[in-house]
């Protein structure tokens, strides 16, 4: 159901490097994983159970619930796929992102990185400066270099 927009594992690369970390190859990226299940179906995200067939001994399961998995498996891996390939439309994960009615600090320095994809701007101004918010709330960066770190030093003028 996501996506890894490049803008994102370019700035993964830059993080692991700041830190000594070899960076991790584009085919096997994963992240930022912000994006989850809303916008689709509830009928295409509630979970499967399959139940002990009391009829049958030992845990087998029951054939009902078997044959349901089956029958409705294509159609979520197919409704995924497509929200996949959607995700990675130019500024779709990043049109997401900003939809989220309350962004924590991932959310925003994955906003901050995606817009600083696009250059310097008002946009990435603000986004910064909610950023520098988040962070002051909550009493820093955590976890090393990050999206604002990067953004001075891919684009100075920001």
């Amino acid at each position: 159901m996501s996506a890894t927009p490049t803008s994102w594992w370019e700035f993964c690369a830059w993080r692991d490097a700041q830190v000594g970390r070899p960076s991790t190859l584009l085919a096997e990226a994963t992240g930022p994983g912000l994006i989850d299940a809303r916008g689709l179906p509830a009928e295409l995200t509630e979970w499967w159970s399959l139940r002990a067939d009391p009829a049958q001994e030992g845990q087998q399961a029951l054939q009902a619930d078997v044959e349901l998995i089956r029958a409705e498996l294509p159609r979520r891996v197919h409704a995924y796929a497509r929200r996949a390939l959607r995700l990675l439309e130019p500024d779709r994960y990043l049109d997401e992102l900003l939809a989220d009615p309350d962004p924590g600090i991932a959310t925003r320095e994955a906003i901050v990185v995606l817009l600083a994809d696009r250059g310097p701007g008002p946009q990435l101004d603000d986004a910064l400066a909610q950023l520098h918010r988040c962070l002051d709330q909550r009493g820093g960066a955590v976890g090393g270099p990050n999206a604002i770190a990067y953004v001075r030093d891919r684009a100075p003028a920001v």
